[in-house]
Formats: C-alpha cells, sequence, structure tokens
C-alpha cells in the first residue's frame, strides 16, 4: 500500500510538472486551437486520454517485456501517462470566450 501512495503522488506531482512545463513552452493561443482542433468537448477530453492510455500502456508493456524489464511496468507506464495528461490538460482553456469583453 505504501508504494501505491509513493507511486500516486509521484504521479500526481509529474503531471503538474509537465502542465506547467507545456503551459510555458506553447502560447495560449496555440493551445486554444489545439483544444479546439481535437477537444472540443469534456467527452472527447476523456475519450481521448483513456485511448492514450491505453496505447502508451500498451507500447511500454511491449517494450518492457522485450527488454525483459517487467517487473518496472507499474512504474514506467503511468509516469508516461502522466506526460499525456498534463500535455492535455493543459490544451484547456483557462479563460471564457467572454473575458477579454468585460474589463474592470
Amino acid at each position: 500500500m505504501v508504494n501505491f501512495l509513493i507511486s500516486a503522488a509521484v504521479n500526481a506531482v509529474l503531471i503538474l510538472i509537465f502542465f506547467f512545463v507545456f503551459k510555458a513552452v506553447i502560447s495560449g493561443p496555440t493551445r486554444h486551437r489545439i483544444y479546439e482542433k481535437f477537444m472540443s468537448s469534456f467527452a472527447k477530453f476523456v475519450v481521448y486520454i483513456f485511448i492514450g492510455s491505453v496505447v502508451i500502456t500498451g507500447g511500454t508493456a511491449l517494450i518492457l517485456y522485450k527488454t525483459n524489464y517487467v517487473a518496472y511496468i507499474n512504474i514506467v507506464a503511468p509516469a508516461l501517462v502522466s506526460v499525456l495528461v498534463g500535455f492535455v490538460a493543459s490544451t484547456v482553456p483557462v479563460k471564457g470566450a467572454g473575458d477579454e469583453k468585460i474589463k474592470p
């Protein structure tokens, strides 16, 4: 149970790190265009995260089985999925459509 909690905490930190890295590297308008083009709704957001997680975990499992490092699958696969989650979360717009029009 302790290993699970440590792994969950590390993955949460990785998600936050990659969220802020992608937010700093990719400009706001570009992130917004990515979100509008691919994930214009929460349902698509969830589906893309699921499909990406399955592909990343499957690919990681295949690679780790071929290289005989299968013992590390529960560490490596979630860490790689954290990169995807951080990227997708960083593309979600933080301002509404009318936020720029309202100036105090």
